[in-house]
């Protein structure tokens, strides 16, 4: 599903934000990114829906070299990815129920379509009685569940998520891990760059480490070392 070989990134100012790195991540599979800050995992995960390019190496999603992608497949591929950020990125303007259906007009659903779908993915994410707030009007895990929702309503195949508990107290933490944890189940593949050691650890799911842009581990059901 998600493979890079040999994948380095150097910045023009000469920061090596990655070197060498290799892994490969199966369909249906939920892995951590962990390591500490300026380690390289915002870099993996920005790499992944192509708004960064490696200096060297080479980006498989699905199957396909993401370097070789035409300008107008770029928009493809980000529709079966959906992408959670720390900050939530909600527009002001909206309430959640228009952030969400915003995702689906973007790619041109049918209103019919939205009218049925974004329903659906505000209960899923537990707001359906949210649906009319703006986004200042919902607390800090809220806009995560909207940010959420808005990831997944068109039903990417891939769901990636940078820090997504980073702004979060440790109960709304974990109830946002425990819903990706469900999307999961559904099929969806997951990849969660987190500093989080005690999600990581009680998770036991598979963990990347990297350290200085390197890949230094790769385990199956991991924890985190003190380190990391």
């Amino acid at each position: 599903m998600i493979q890079f070989i040999n994948v380095s990134k150097v910045y023009p100012n000469g920061n090596k934000a990655l070197a060498d790195v290799s892994f490969q991540v199966d369909k249906g599979e939920f892995v951590f990114l962990v390591g500490p800050s300026g380690a390289g995992k915002s870099t993996v995960i920005r790499m992944m829906f192509r708004e960064e390019l490696p200096t060297r190496g080479q980006i498989m999603i699905g199957g396909k070299s993401i370097l070789r992608l035409r300008r107008s497949e770029i928009p493809i591929l980000r529709r079966n990815m959906g992408v959670v950020f720390q900050d939530y990125r909600l527009l002001s303007d909206r309430t959640a129920y228009e952030n969400i259906a915003f995702a689906m007009q973007v790619v041109e659903a049918a209103p019919w379509e939205i009218r049925e779908r974004v329903p659906q993915v505000l209960e899923m994410v537990g707001l359906s009685h949210r649906a009319d707030h703006y986004p200042h009007q919902l607390s800090g895990g809220e806009q995560q569940r909207v940010a959420i929702a808005r990831a997944i309503v068109n039903n990417p195949r891939i769901l990636v998520a940078d820090e997504p508990t980073g702004n979060l107290d440790a109960e709304t933490s974990w109830q946002i891990i425990h819903l990706l944890n469900e999307i999961n189940k559904r099929g969806t593949t997951i990849v969660v760059a987190t500093h989080n050691r005690e999600i990581v650890t009680t998770m036991r799911k598979r963990v990347l480490t990297l350290e200085g842009g390197a890949l230094v581990r790769d385990v199956e059901r991991g924890t985190v070392r003190r380190e990391a």
